[in-house]
């Protein structure tokens, strides 16, 4: 089985911090100003960015690949921005369209579909959790997935839909956002603040935990707990009989110590007990980054200030930060290489454009969807997947972006690819609604159990529970708005990640085609039901529907690959089925290729 293989040139480079100091009433507010957008047009942003890439063709003397055929560039759209495939009409319709600006006309309708939401979700949400843990703590995973949708698709800015993240307090059924938190077993102040940092501004400083970083001369063991400090105040509380048990996630009050004031103390007291004093206090002196000491006493206040420094507008580090995730999301690799590590020894493969995309993105009121928007409709994201050359004969880089880079589909857009062709794909039935739904049935197992209670039938040894109805009922609502589909692709990718994942419990973030992974989905329900002969598979309906075999070829390569198969194909498929009958294993064979299993 063929797999393919990707090398990504890690570059990368570190932006500059700005961290001036923050007062109270500056971090009451709930949410930031909006911005005003004055930022470039989006036909000069697509225009900007082919030319920053053009200068270093040139510079490096490469040859780019032409310009992707429309089927490449149909199949890559619907995967890129909504994580599945056009299905068989929609392939067939944009196939026959002949207009000048079909394409940035089926750009602008997928970026209007509510699907574009369900895949930005589930590509933050790949960085926030672990897709493993899809159902993490009494079905949080989806309600926070939702909620992320939701912000997409009405296109709040990243900055605001950040802020709520990093300042999430109360119930999930209240505030979804609190997830980010609650979903963790046990809330580590140095974990949160590491992986706050990592997710929120692309600098790992965690390495500073235990000792001075190993690379960044300037950060030491006090700057990450100046870090820390801004989450010590947080906890999770939860009660362990009540039902649901989500987690109120709060800010506690709590003493901020300055220099003097350490100081003094520390005078006070003996020596046996100076080192328990600052273990104790040890995140109790809020500081930014590479920058000042926050100077607010109400330690309720100190995330909020964080996350407010975190979006400043000042805040070069963030908006680079922000630039290049989306970027990586639509390329498989950012300008700046890891994407969450930046530092003094990694530099941008493309620093003008990257500082450019980082403004741009600012001074448009962080819309991702413009971002994506622009470069969706660029000459280098619509390049075909191959046919780039250097003048020297050296192969071309990833990093150089001549050519669109093949990768491997996520489990989600796999599991997405394989809804789509699914006959009830239009989400007739939801699997999140009555009976599926985990709060009803946790209202359900409440009510039983307090007929227990109430007949006097409870065992001694069943454990006592608080059935919070309110909560349940509003959580049991909350889920009811979950999207079928997007449910359903998310259940299976978490499944895929808890059954191929290594001995280290590393999830697989691609889906390659291993052969644990070819088993997986060929032994799959939904690959048994799409190539069923039964009423209502994929293969039914194609042997019925079809006018004749030359027919049922076309029919399946528009919905498995969305494209038309060439002369030489049609034989040899026509060939096989005709000696054989083998539909379902023509249907198997597309289905197993590496051109299901990528984007390119």
């Amino acid at each position: 089985m063929r797999k393919v293989v990707m090398a990504v040139l890690l570059l990368g480079g570190v932006g500059c911090w700005i961290a001036g100091n923050v007062s109270a009433d500056e971090v009451k507010p709930a949410a930031p100003e909006p911005t005003a957008p004055t930022a470039r047009t989006d036909g000069q942003l697509s225009a900007l960015i082919d030319a920053e890439v053009a200068r270093i063709w040139a510079r490096d003397g490469i040859t780019p690949a032409t310009t992707s055929s429309d089927h490449a560039f149909l199949r890559r759209a619907y995967l890129d921005v909504l994580g599945v495939l056009p299905t068989m009409s929609e392939a067939e319709i944009f196939l026959a369209d002949k207009t000048e600006n079909r394409r940035a006309a089926l750009i602008d309708k997928l970026l209007s579909d509510p699907r574009y939401g369900q895949h930005m979700a589930d590509q933050w949400m790949a960085v926030f959790t672990r897709r493993s843990e899809g159902g993490n703590r009494n079905g949080g995973d989806p309600l926070f997935g939702n909620w992320l949708i939701e912000r997409f698709n009405r296109d709040q800015g990243l900055d605001q839909l950040f802020y709520d993240i990093i300042t999430a307090s109360g119930q999930a059924e209240d505030n979804p956002a609190t997830v980010y938190y609650s979903q963790h077993r046990e809330l580590i102040t140095p974990d949160i603040a590491g992986n706050a940092t990592r997710h929120f501004t692309g600098v790992q400083v965690q390495c500073a935990q235990c000792h001075d970083h190993p690379y960044e001369d300037k950060w030491k063991v006090a700057d990450f707990n100046g870090v820390a400090s801004f989450f010590a105040p947080m906890q999770v509380r939860r009660q362990g009989d009540r039902v649901p048990n989500v987690g109120l996630v709060t800010d506690n009050k709590r003493e901020r110590m300055d220099d003097d004031k350490l100081a003094k103390k520390l005078a006070k007291l003996p020596e046996a007990r100076k080192q328990e004093f600052l273990d104790k206090n040890k995140f109790s002196r809020p500081k930014f980054l590479m920058g000042e000491a926050l100077k607010i006493d109400d330690a309720t206040l100190w995330r909020a200030a964080w996350a407010k420094w975190v979006i400043s507008k000042d805040n070069t580090q963030t908006q680079r930060y922000m630039a290049n995730r989306i970027w990586a999301f639509l390329f498989g690799s950012g300008l700046h290489n890891p994407v969450d590590d930046y530092n003094s020894f990694n530099s941008p493969s493309h620093p003008e454009l990257l500082d450019a995309l980082a403004a741009d993105f600012r001074d448009g009121a962080f819309s991702t969807k413009r971002l994506v928007r622009a470069i969706l409709n660029s000459r280098t994201w619509q390049l075909a997947a191959s046919g780039a050359r250097q003048k020297d004969g050296n192969p071309v880089e990833t990093w150089h972006f001549a050519q669109y880079p093949v990768r491997q589909l996520t489990p989600e857009q796999f599991f997405g690819a394989l809804l789509t062709i699914t006959p009830d794909a239009d989400g007739s039935r939801r699997p999140g609604k009555g009976k599926d739904n985990p709060y009803t049935r946790m209202i359900r197992e409440g009510e039983q159990y307090d007929q227990r209670v109430k007949a006097g039938t409870l065992r001694d040894n069943d454990k006592k529970l608080s059935y919070d109805y309110d909560a349940l009922r509003k959580l049991e609502a909350l889920y009811e708005t979950v999207p079928a589909d997007w449910a359903a692709r998310r259940r299976m990718a978490a499944g895929f990640s808890r059954a191929t994942s290594d001995d280290e419990m590393t999830e697989s973030d691609a889906f390659s085609l291993t052969i644990d992974q070819a088993l997986f989905v060929m032994n799959g329900e939904m690959t048994n039901k799409l190539s069923s002969l039964e009423r209502g598979g994929l293969m039914a309906r194609v042997l019925a529907d079809a006018k004749d075999d030359a027919d049922r070829v076309r029919v399946l390569y528009l919905t498995v690959l969305s494209r038309l198969p060439s002369e030489s194909e049609a034989k040899r498929v026509l060939e096989y089925a005709r000696t054989s009958g083998g539909w379902e294993d023509v249907f198997y064979a597309l289905l197993m290729t590496t051109e299901f299993a990528t984007n390119h």
